[in-house]
């Protein structure tokens, strides 16, 4: 997903008219119900992002789409169409879901197996991370059956790999490293 300056501007805009209205959770609600619908549409994402189609059929198609958000939500949409910037929405709905876990103290983790975890594994997991991290943790697991087994642990900008895949990886490099050796 691509970053913009102006979208980060827009999310913080909008998250402090959503506190100013009380209505902070609701807001944060229709972020992800935006965010979901670009994520399984790309059409839609296609309309939005396209220089041909004009603002007002992509404010119109939106506007359908989106009729039951909020009103703030809805303001939000018209307001980014009379700015040109209809194209920003969804990078700005990722960005105020963001700044809306900062506000709240809240991080996400993403941990990645071999394997799917299953809910007990999910909760000890949880467990760990909020306890050394002492902040609230959403985990999202992700399957890569390439990791052999183990995993891969992201908080925030902290990753821990412990898959066998990298233990394999480093064993190789040990290996051609050590190359040169002459066997006596």
């Amino acid at each position: 997903m691509k970053s913009s300056r102006a979208a980060i501007r827009y999310a913080k805009a909008l998250i402090l008219e959503s506190v100013e209205k009380d209505c902070l959770e609701e807001m944060n609600s229709d972020m992800h119900i935006i965010l979901n619908t670009f994520e399984e549409n790309q059409n839609l994402r296609s309309l939005v992002e396209s220089r041909v189609v004009k603002n007002s059929l992509k404010l119109s198609t939106l506007s359908l789409i989106f009729k039951n958000l909020n009103s703030l939500a809805i303001k939000f949409i018209n307001v980014l169409s009379e700015n040109n910037r209809i194209d920003l929405l969804e990078i700005i709905s990722f960005k105020f879901t963001e700044l809306y876990k900062d506000q709240k103290g809240i991080q996400s983790a993403l941990v990645t197996t071999a394997i799917p975890l299953n809910e007990e594994m999910k909760s000890e997991v949880l467990n760990v991370i909020s306890k050394l991290t002492n902040k609230q943790t959403t985990l999202s697991n992700k399957v890569d059956s390439s990791l052999i087994g183990g995993f891969i642990l992201r908080v925030g900008d902290i990753e821990y790999n412990a898959s066998f895949r990298n233990k394999l990886k480093t064993i190789k490099q040990e290996f051609t490293k050590n190359t040169n050796l002459s066997i006596s």
